[in-house]
């Protein structure tokens, strides 16, 4: 037990860290060309979502206006949870559409980075690039509908709330990295789920570092598609998928 939790903290620090080797490896080869598209629909789809997100909660915030002598302190704490709500607001619609939007466009940085790393890219069929694309809508809206869950059970965690939300919005900013990956190395859905939980430790690791990108303004919307996905390239590269499913399949047949 000891053993597997010290194995998960070490491979979640990985996942962490992968991210500044992410972003090393895009200044060592010079990948900043690959970058222009990708992050400027990032940075458009971002500050779309963030202004959304505040004039929503500015105007249901109005509803709740309440006067009298503890007006200030009552308008004092709504700013404080309104900002909070917009921020996550902002950050799970980002999740959900920039799996559909920004990562897409990443295509021809990942390829690069297979042809630098493994000599080669992994080229997939039309037909399943189809079926991932469905799978992929599917799972960004099946998260968007959990996250906005979490989002309202996390008010009962009170002053927690924005820990417990990190941690949430973390496991799903680096599974999104890292399923546009996964759907080249999986032959099945079962497979896919297979990896993933093999690789929860990284993806939360590199989920917090990229959900801490994201709070650095502009800058992180520009950067964080791009590198998070050049970091899980880096991380199944470290821990190939293959010995991925061996263990994983090894330890369903106990």
């Amino acid at each position: 037990m000891i053993k597997q939790l010290w194995s998960a903290g070490e491979r979640f620090q990985a996942g962490f860290f992968a991210f500044g080797r992410g972003l090393f490896f895009i200044a060592r080869y010079r990948l900043w060309g690959y970058l222009l598209l990708p992050a400027f629909l990032s940075l458009v789809l971002g500050v779309t979502l963030i202004i959304a997100a505040f004039w929503a909660v500015q105007v249901i915030g109005d509803d709740w206006f309440v006067g009298g002598e503890w007006q200030w302190l009552y308008q004092g704490f709504i700013d404080i949870l309104a900002t909070l709500i917009a921020v996550f607001l902002a950050l799970i619609g980002y999740q959900t559409l920039a799996p559909l939007v920004v990562i897409p466009f990443l295509g021809p940085l990942l390829n690069r980075v297979e042809k630098i790393t493994m000599g080669q890219t992994i080229e997939v069929g039309w037909r399943r690039d189809l079926l991932n694309t469905i799978i992929g809508g599917w799972f960004a809206l099946r998260d968007a509908v959990l996250q906005v869950i979490f989002l309202l059970l996390s008010f009962l965690t009170g002053p927690l709330q924005p820990i417990v939300m990190a941690i949430v919005n973390s496991f799903f900013l680096g599974r999104g990295s890292f399923d546009y990956l996964l759907e080249k190395h999986s032959t099945s859905l079962r497979e896919r789920k297979l990896l993933t939980r093999a690789y929860t430790p990284q993806i939360y690791g590199l989920g917090l570092a990229q959900f801490l990108g994201l709070l650095i303004p502009v800058v992180g919307l520009v950067l964080v598609p791009p590198v998070g996905v050049v970091a899980a390239a880096l991380l199944i590269q470290d821990h190939p998928p293959q010995q991925q499913l061996m263990a994983a399949n090894a330890v369903s047949r106990r």
